[in-house]
């Protein structure tokens, strides 16, 4: 009998390595195409374009924000010592309409210089109704006791700011400031309480009254507290 010799097969490993010489190639393709998608892709001019007039118009709204607040806040200088004329008034005869009034005013006060510091804070979001409506005052005038409205425009001259001031830091600052007059104003109203004839009524409505502006004073507070890394006296 004789045994046949030949046709021998390949060895394993020399069957195997083609398979593997394939995934090895998949698998480098597969980490170039994800080093192509990771890498940073150029902006086009027309993209590039667009982000420059984007930056611009932030800039300009930002600017328009800050001096609509500008705004606000000197109208609200102007009317201090008219507030604290008619304050004064509410707390020696215990009128609590007049107390109310004047809570009411300062109420009014706190949440548009808010709402146009908050504005102003974020960039100027809305700053093109925000400029708009700056031409209306704060709140109104008939809370100021007779004779006051002619003091109270010279009482607190609105200095016109000076070249640089009217960044957001320096904007927080001054509003601080009107905020600790607002405060000191709220307190001498409370006075108004102390008088033990009061129409129960009355006392009850010039409490919500004060407990309201209590609220915008807070509001107030919040969007004028310094950005991270500001130092603005918070000390009322």
């Amino acid at each position: 009998m004789v045994t046949e010799i030949g046709g021998e097969s390949a060895p394993p490993s020399t069957t195997l390595s083609a398979p593997r010489a394939a995934a090895g190639g998949k698998i480098v393709a597969a980490r170039d195409a994800l080093a192509a998608l990771s890498a940073p892709r150029k902006k086009t001019e027309a993209e590039q374009k667009l982000d420059a007039i984007l930056r611009d118009l932030k800039t300009t709204r930002g600017k328009a924000a800050q001096e609509a607040a500008r705004r606000k806040l000197d109208r609200i200088k102007a009317k201090l010592e008219a507030l604290k004329l008619a304050a004064g008034s509410a707390a020696a005869t215990g009128d609590a309409k007049l107390a109310r009034r004047v809570a009411k005013e300062i109420r009014d006060a706190a949440r548009d210089l808010g709402r146009a510091l908050a504005d102003a804070g974020s960039g100027g979001g809305s700053a093109v109704a925000t400029a708009a409506s700056a031409g209306v005052a704060a709140a109104p005038a008939e809370a100021a006791a007779p004779g006051a409205d002619d003091k109270s425009s010279t009482a607190v001259p609105s200095s016109p700011p000076a070249a640089g001031s009217d960044d957001l830091a320096s904007l927080k600052a001054d509003a601080q400031g009107v905020l600790k007059e607002l405060k000191k104003i709220l307190r001498k109203l409370r006075e108004t309480g102390l008088h033990p004839g009061l129409d129960r009524k009355d006392r009850a409505a010039m409490e919500r009254m004060l407990a309201e502006a209590d609220r915008s004073l807070a509001g107030l507070a919040a969007a004028a507290a310094p950005s991270v890394g500001g130092t603005v006296d918070l000390v009322a």
